[in-house]
């Protein structure tokens, strides 16, 4: 069972229901794309450029991260 906080959700007019109707149609075909070799191609070159991303942008510290 899945549970909301109404507070922070994001207000839309389509129902919980058909969202998880959609959701079971669109999964299976999400899931053997991302098990096939041209998605797992696709999801290391997302995760390299990801990477560089974060690795080029300066980081900020927090000062839980000063104290450490």
């Amino acid at each position: 069972m899945r549970v909301i906080n109404h507070k922070t959700r994001i207000s839309n007019e389509i129902p919980d229901d058909a969202l998880e109707a959609l959701a079971r149609c669109l999964y299976p075909a999400i899931l053997s794309y991302f098990e096939s070799e041209a998605g797992q191609r696709e999801f290391d070159e997302w995760k390299s450029r990801r990477d560089a991303e974060n690795s080029s942008a300066p980081t900020e510290s927090t000062p839980f991260q000063e104290a450490v």
